[in-house]
C-alpha cells in the first residue's frame, strides 16, 4: 500500500536573539496543519538536560521583543517524540506492557503515515500537537526553560503563519501489522488533557489503536463495512490484539485502558496522591478514556483517506464483557449519536453501589477519588452521580441512546447483580430501547446477547422501538439473590449455619431475610430446570411448598463432565467415561450449593421482540413491511418470537411502544397523534385491530400503551399519523 500523502505547510524558523545569546537554543522550528490539528516540531537544546519547551502562539510574527504579548499554550518536556501513555507504569515488570514497549512502532512517534514504521521522529526532536478550536492564521514560537528559568532571549519562531481550520482530528498509520491489520496513532486535545498547559497528564495525550478489516472474500459483509469497538476486560490488555475480526463482518477497533479506569477516565490530579492514602487529591475527574474511544470513532466515520477501507458511519457498535461490559454501559448510554448499538455483558452500571453489593467500588477510588468526596467531573456533575446510570437514563428521555443489549449472570459474584431490575426499569422510564437477559451463569462470557434482534445489524439512521411493561417479560422482581452452601437438608427444608450469609443480602447478621414466594434452586447451572417455591422461613431455615429436596438430583453440565473426566485421567492415568455412580457422586457434591432469587433464575425483558429493518428484513421481496418515517406518518412492523431463555409461549404479547430515532416524524410536545394497530400475520390481508389517539410528551415522544404484538407473519404494524 502506498501511504496517503497529505498537503503539508512547513514554516521556516527564525532565531531571534538578544544581543549576546547565553547558550544554544531550540532551533529548526517547523509547523504544518492537517485535519483539525497543527503539528509543531523543533530541534531540542542539546546543551541542557531535564528542560521544558514553551510553545507560544500569536496572530502576529513572534520575536524576543514581543514574546510577552504572545500566548503560551504549552510547556513540553524533553523527549516529546516518544509515547507517554506508559510513563507511569513500570514496563520492565509488566507482563504485557513490557513486550509492547519493545515493538517497532513504539520506539518513537510518527506524524506521517508509513506502514513500515520508518518515519519516526528522531531523538532530539520536540513535538507539540494543538487541536484547533477556531479557524485563522497562527504564528508559533518555541523557547527553552531549564532549571525553572526560561531563556526568553532565544526564540525559535515561524516566519509564516499556519492556516488552520476546525475539522475532525485525524490519525497516523504507524505500521501494518498483518493482512488488513494496522496500528495508528492519534492526538488528543492538548488543552483538555493538560488544562494548565503543562504536559504532565497521567497517560499523555498521544495514543494508539489497533484496527482490522474483515477477511477478504467474506460473503456476509461488504464495503462500506460496519464497525465494532471491542473494549477489553480488567487486566486483559492482550485482548487488544486482533488475531481475527469478531464479529467477522465488522471492521474491528481496539484501544487500551492502560490504568484500568473501567473505560471512563480519571482525576486530572493524578499521578499525585494524598499522603498515606491510595487516592488522588481533590481534582476534576475527566472522561479521558471515553474520549479516546470517541475520537477514534469520529475519525473513522469520516472515512479517512489513510484507512484503506470504507466504513458505514450509521452502523457502529460498542461491546465488551466485565470491565468491557461496564464500558459498553457507560459509553453506550452516553453516546447514542455515535453508536447504533451497545452490547454490555456482565458489566457495572452504577458506581454509587457500595460493598458488599459491589466489591469493585474500592477499585475506582485511586482513579476517581473517594465516593464521599464525589469529585466534580469536566461535565459539572459529581463523578459518582454521573456514573449512576439508572439515575441518568431515567432522567433524560430526550437523549437518544443506542439499542442497549444487556446480559447478566445471576450467580456472577464478580460483577453486581443487585440493581439489574432498577436499571432496566430506569431505561423504560426514560423510554429508551433495550433488551436484557439473565442466566444461571457465573462470571464467564457471555450471558447475552439478550435480543432476538442482532445488535450488530442495527443502524443509527433508522427508527427503533423502545418497549416497556411487556407482558412476555419473565418474572424478576429484584436483583436479590443468595448463592452459597447449606448446612442441612430434608424433604421440605433447607438449613444454613447462623451468620453464614454475611455480605449476601441486607441482613447484616448473616441470617435469612423474608424469602416467602422466592425461588430456590439446588446445584444451579445452565441445565437446571427444576425450581422450588419457598413457602416460609426462619432466620436459619427455609421451607418449600412442593417437591422433595432430598430426592432431587441436579443435572450435570458439559463442563462438569469435562472436570470429572480430567480428574479420572489424573488419578488413573487413562481416559475413560465416568460411571453412573461417579456421575451421581458429582451431582450430589454439586447439590450442596443453592440459589435463592426473586423470580425466575433465567429469562429476558424485551428480548422477544423483533422489528423489520433494512438489515433484518421480515420480507426482503416486499416494501410493505419496511419502516416509514415521514413528516406526517410513521410505520413499523413488530413481531414477537420465542426466546431460548424464556418460558413465554403465547400467540400475542403487549407492550408500551415508543418509536425512537425518528428523523422526519417529529411531533411537537402536546400534539395529538393518531395510532393504528394492523394485524399483518397474513401480509396479503392486513386487518386493523385497534386505533386511538395519544399525546406527545414534553420531548415530543409518542408512546402507544399496551400495543398488541403477534408472532405470525409480519406480526403487527404500528402506524402513527399527525393530524
Amino acid at each position: 500500500m502506498v501511504p496517503y500523502v497529505r498537503r503539508v505547510l512547513v514554516a521556516v524558523f527564525l532565531i531571534l536573539a538578544a544581543a549576546v545569546p547565553a547558550r544554544a537554543a531550540p532551533s529548526e522550528a517547523k509547523a504544518f496543519y492537517r485535519e483539525g490539528q497543527t503539528f509543531v516540531t523543533w530541534k531540542e537544546d542539546a546543551a541542557v538536560e531535564g528542560e521544558r519547551y514553551k510553545v507560544y502562539t500569536s496572530d502576529q510574527p513572534i520575536t524576543a521583543a514581543n514574546l510577552g504579548r504572545a500566548r503560551c499554550v504549552a510547556r513540553i518536556p524533553e523527549g516529546s517524540n516518544h509515547f507517554q501513555f506508559l510513563r507511569n507504569i513500570n514496563v520492565a515488570r509488566h507482563r504485557f506492557f513490557g513486550p509492547l514497549s519493545k515493538e517497532k512502532w513504539y520506539k518513537a512517534i510518527q506524524i506521517e503515515d508509513d506502514e513500515n514504521g520508518s518515519k519516526q521522529l528522531p531523538d532530539g526532536t520536540g513535538l507539540f500537537i494543538r487541536t484547533i478550536k477556531k479557524p485563522g492564521k497562527t504564528y508559533y514560537a518555541v523557547t527553552v526553560e531549564a532549571g525553572g528559568k526560561e531563556d526568553r532571549g532565544n526564540v525559535a519562531a515561524l516566519a509564516e503563519p499556519v492556516d488552520e481550520k476546525v475539522e475532525t482530528p485525524g490519525a497516523v498509520m504507524l505500521q501494518k501489522l498483518g493482512d488488513r491489520y494496522y496500528i495508528y496513532a492519534f492526538f488528543c486535545d492538548y488543552e483538555l488533557w493538560n488544562p494548565d498547559g503543562i504536559e504532565d497528564n497521567w497517560e499523555g495525550y498521544v495514543h494508539v489503536f489497533h484496527i482490522r478489516a474483515p477477511a477478504k472474500g467474506r460473503r456476509d459483509t461488504k464495503e462500506p463495512y460496519p464497525v465494532g469497538f471491542r473494549l477489553h476486560a480488567y487486566g486483559a490488555w492482550g485482548d487488544w490484539n486482533i488475531g481475527y475480526c469478531w464479529p467477522g463482518s465488522h471492521v474491528n477497533v481496539k484501544l487500551l485502558d492502560y490504568h484500568l479506569t473501567w473505560w471512563y477516565g480519571y482525576s486530572d490530579a493524578l499521578p499525585r496522591m494524598v499522603p498515606r492514602k491510595r487516592y488522588p487529591p481533590k481534582g476534576t475527574v475527566v472522561n479521558f478514556t471515553e474520549r479516546r474511544v470517541l475520537q477514534v470513532a469520529k475519525w473513522l466515520r469520516t472515512n479517512p483517506k489513510n484507512f484503506p477501507f470504507k466504513v458505514d458511519p450509521a452502523q457502529f457498535c460498542v461491546y465488551g464483557g466485565s470491565m468491557g461490559g461496564t464500558g459498553a454501559h457507560t459509553i453506550g448510554t452516553r453516546n447514542g449519536d455515535v453508536f447504533a448499538a451497545s452490547f454490555a455483558d456482565e458489566g457495572i452500571f452504577n458506581w454509587q453501589l457500595r460493598p458488599p453489593m459491589n466489591n469493585w467500588a474500592g477499585n475506582v477510588v485511586p482513579k476517581f477519588g473517594p465516593a464521599d468526596r464525589n469529585d466534580m467531573t469536566n461535565e459539572d456533575i459529581p463523578v459518582y452521580d454521573l456514573l449512576n446510570l439508572p439515575r441518568q437514563v431515567a432522567a433524560h428521555p430526550e437523549r437518544e441512546l443506542p439499542f442497549m443489549d444487556i446480559g447478566q449472570g445471576i450467580v456472577d459474584y464478580v460483577i453486581p447483580f443487585h440493581e439489574v431490575v432498577v436499571y432496566w426499569k430506569a431505561l423504560e422510564q426514560g423510554k429508551h430501547p433495550y433488551a436484557a437477559t439473565w442466566e444461571i451463569a457465573g462470571h464467564s462470557p457471555w450471558a447475552g446477547p439478550a435480543s432476538v434482534m442482532d445488535y450488530r445489524k442495527i443502524r443509527r439512521d433508522e427508527v427503533i422501538p423502545a418497549f416497556a411493561n411487556a407482558s412476555c417479560n419473565d418474572t424478576l422482581r429484584s436483583g436479590f439473590r443468595i448463592y452459597t452452601s447449606y448446612a442441612g437438608l430434608t424433604e421440605k427444608t433447607l438449613k444454613i449455619k447462623p451468620g453464614s450469609l454475611k455480605g449476601q443480602n441486607d441482613n447484616k447478621d448473616g441470617s435469612f431475610p423474608d424469602l416467602t414466594g422466592k425461588t430456590l434452586l439446588l446445584g444451579p447451572s445452565g441445565n437446571t430446570k427444576t425450581l422450588f417455591k419457598i413457602k416460609s422461613n426462619t432466620p436459619t431455615e427455609l421451607t418449600i411448598e412442593d417437591g422433595n429436596l432430598g430426592e432431587y438430583v441436579p443435572p450435570l453440565t458439559g463442563w462438569d463432565l469435562h472436570v470429572l473426566k480430567a480428574n479420572i485421567k489424573k488419578k488413573e492415568g487413562k481416559v475413560r467415561e465416568p460411571t453412573e455412580a461417579e456421575k451421581k457422586a458429582k451431582a450430589e457434591a454439586k447439590k450442596k450449593r443453592f440459589l435463592v432469587c426473586d423470580g425466575l433464575p433465567r429469562g429476558t425483558w424485551n428480548g422477544h421482540f423483533a422489528w423489520s429493518t433494512r438489515n433484518q428484513d421480515f420480507d426482503p421481496k416486499s416494501k410493505d413491511d419496511d419502516i416509514v418515517d415521514t413528516e406526517k406518518t410513521l410505520a413499523i412492523c413488530i413481531r414477537a418470537k420465542k426466546h431460548g431463555r424464556s418460558k413465554w409461549d403465547e400467540e400475542t404479547a403487549t407492550a408500551d411502544v415508543t418509536p425512537r430515532r425518528c428523523r422526519a416524524f417529529l411531533p411537537k410536545p402536546g400534539e395529538t397523534v393518531h395510532w393504528e394497530n394492523w394485524n399483518v400475520s397474513d401480509p396479503s390481508a392486513p386487518k386493523k385491530m385497534a386505533e386511538g389517539d395519544v399525546t406527545a410528551e414534553k420531548h415530543g415522544l409518542v408512546t402507544v400503551p399496551k400495543f398488541v404484538i403477534g408472532r405470525k407473519g409480519w406480526g403487527n404494524r404500528l402506524v402513527l399519523t399527525r393530524r
